[in-house]
């Protein structure tokens, strides 16, 4: 009964989205992939090699199992051979396609994926995996990949924006790869096909939908966890300054989950840190001063003497740039805001927005400044 209700959804939410953008995503993209299953869960396929040629057909609950084998890769279906091949192709063939993986070397845990594949041998033993997934169906399993515990139906729509947004603006990362995106925090984590019904749900609202900026470019639409109560600009963050991406004052984020964090080291450790990374005069106990008491009321993008916040917070492994800095005897304590880069949006902070009765579109242009909402069909965008 919940998988009928799920797939009823499904369809009341994608079936009537026309525009048909297709994304090339890499799946599994950290793992060497050598051995792997596709079982169809819905609809059918057809298995085409490089030239276009059907080399079989898989139908509902039909497993193919490709293996690799040097340079090529070893199709088979109940014991027969579909192929030997370089490059394949799974082409949806039915209706409401949907197909399960599983990784059999290395071991990994199934995942199910929409629409079609690509699969291709990069080097001996190995493949490479291509989701070739409709532009709204990545949405929705980014969002319940990277927001999924949200549990409310205005934020999925939040995140649904600045997801498709993020995709567009970002896809030819990977353009001299072969494909448009990857599924690691590098682009957008993507775990396969959404399962959640309100986030299906606030993606078919939101459908196509995105940010532009006043020169009705698509925006660069970066998300975090938490900003600590205060954005950054892009620039104190990645050096180039982007009038949408403006600090703001995020009272929303206050007192949220990760809002607040501490983490100690020693004395010493900490100006040896310094001394031998910065060259810092530590012998000076004026200059000792700064760095043993450090208040960041606002956000900063230096301890002192140009010493990168940035630069603390990767060595270190803090959650934000966004902390002060205390000491007691020989120990050095952080005491931190936020988690995360800090710039565009807070999820925290648009989530209790979400909560507190406010609308997406008022959220979005909270955090991303003189924004515009567009339809992706008004740019011209195939």
């Amino acid at each position: 009964m919940k998988y009928a209700v799920s797939l009823l959804v499904f369809l009341l939410a994608f079936g009537s989205i026309k525009a048909e953008v297709k994304l090339k995503v890499r799946i599994f993209s950290t793992s060497t992939i050598r051995d792997i299953d596709f079982e169809v869960f819905s609809g059918k396929y057809e298995v085409l090699d490089s030239s276009g040629k059907v080399l079989g057909v898989l139908e509902k609950k039909e497993i193919m199992q490709v293996r690799c084998f040097g340079s090529l890769m070893v199709l088979t279906k109940n014991g027969d051979t579909l192929g030997i091949e370089e490059k394949v192709e799974l082409r949806s063939a039915g209706f409401l396609n949907i197909m399960e993986l599983t990784p059999v070397r290395p071991s990994i845990n199934s995942r199910v994926y929409d629409d079609d594949f690509i699969l291709e041998i990069i080097e001996s033993n190995t493949m490479r995996i291509i989701n070739n997934v409709q532009l709204e169906h990545y949405v929705a399993g980014v969002i319940e990949a990277e927001a999924g515990i949200a549990k409310n139906e205005e934020f999925y729509k939040v995140q649904a924006v600045s997801t498709r947004t993020f995709a567009m603006k970002t896809m030819y990362k990977h353009e001299a790869e072969g494909f448009h995106l990857c599924d690691q925090t590098h682009c957008q984590v993507y775990k396969g096909r959404c399962s959640k019904t309100e986030i299906m749900i606030a993606t078919s609202k939101t459908a196509g939908q995105v940010m532009v900026d006043d020169n009705g470019e698509l925006i660069t639409a970066v998300f975090h966890s938490n900003s600590g109560g205060q954005t950054a600009n892009s620039e104190d963050v990645w050096g180039k300054a982007l009038p949408y991406l403006r600090s703001v004052v995020d009272s929303f984020s206050v007192g949220q989950r990760s809002y607040y964090w501490t983490k100690t080291i020693g004395k010493q450790e900490w100006l040896d840190y310094l001394k031998r990374n910065f060259n810092f005069p530590t012998d000076d106990m004026l200059e000792q001063k700064k760095v043993l008491g450090f208040s960041q009321p606002y956000r900063k993008t230096y301890l002192t003497n140009g010493i990168s916040l940035r630069r603390i917070r990767q060595d270190f492994g803090l959650r934000s740039t966004f902390f002060s800095i205390s000491t007691e005897g020989d120990v050095v304590t952080f005491t931190g805001r936020g988690f995360g880069h800090g710039v565009g949006m807070s999820q925290e902070g648009a989530i209790r927005m979400a909560k507190s009765g406010y609308t997406y579109d008022y959220i979005l242009k909270f955090y991303y400044t003189g924004v515009e909402i567009m339809r992706l069909e008004e740019m011209n965008i195939n």
